[in-house]
């Protein structure tokens, strides 16, 4: 299946979204999951600055420049990431798939949620970066990808992403993947943990069945 095809197969369904943002220099990531009865498909998106794209590839000893030929990293204008251009993917994500949230790190993301929200209509969840709130949410996605239930059509970006990622713990047992100890960007995989976050914790809202009996007596 190619990458048309799999995205062609989710349109008008339900997705959750995570955002990170970083720093508007650096790799900026949107992930979109799908769930269904069988595990959850991923979207993602990824922006970079087109200003620095030569110099990344040289410095990260990645092909960013075939990446953004190939159409898995969108170049914005410029030496920083244009973040109306991640609001217009959003957008668009909106139009063709039925969006229910977005999940973010509240670090330097104020100005571009409050757009998001406030403008374009957008449920934005703030989400910490700490254990308490990252460990759940990654066990999850480590199942997900041990088990097989992690469907993606094989974006070399987030591809790349994952194998960087390493992950620290704290004394309670709690894990998150870290930026600090991880040598390389993990920045989509940070917004993966986020948008399993969202979704699980949808999914577990589902209104419960009732179901009325009478036993007996007049009815």
């Amino acid at each position: 299946m190619t990458s048309a095809d799999y995205r062609a197969a989710l349109k008008g369904r339900r997705c959750y979204v995570g955002m990170d943002l970083s720093s508007t220099k650096d790799l900026t990531a949107l992930v979109a999951v799908f769930p269904d009865d069988d595990g959850f498909d991923v979207l993602p998106a990824f922006f970079v600055p087109k200003d620095s794209i030569k110099e990344r590839s040289t410095r990260d000893r990645v092909p960013y420049d075939q990446w953004a030929r190939d159409g898995y990293l969108i170049p914005t204008p410029g030496n920083v990431v244009d973040y109306e251009a991640v609001r217009h993917t959003l957008k668009d994500w909106a139009a063709e798939f039925d969006l229910r949230e977005i999940a973010f790190d509240p670090w330097n993301a104020t100005d571009l949620v409050t757009r998001l929200s406030e403008q374009d209509g957008f449920k934005c969840v703030p989400m910490r970066q700490g254990f308490a709130s990252l460990s759940s949410p990654t066990k999850s996605l480590e199942k997900a990808i041990l088990s097989r239930t992690l469907r993606h059509d094989g974006n070399p970006v987030l591809r790349w992403c994952v194998s960087n990622v390493s992950v620290e713990s704290d004394p309670a047992g709690n894990i998150k993947v870290s930026k600090k100890v991880s040598s390389e960007r993990i920045d989509g995989v940070a917004a993966l943990v986020m948008a399993v976050d969202v979704m699980e914790r949808n999914n577990s809202q589902k209104t419960p069945h009732y179901e009325v009996r009478f036993f007996g007596g007049a009815r």
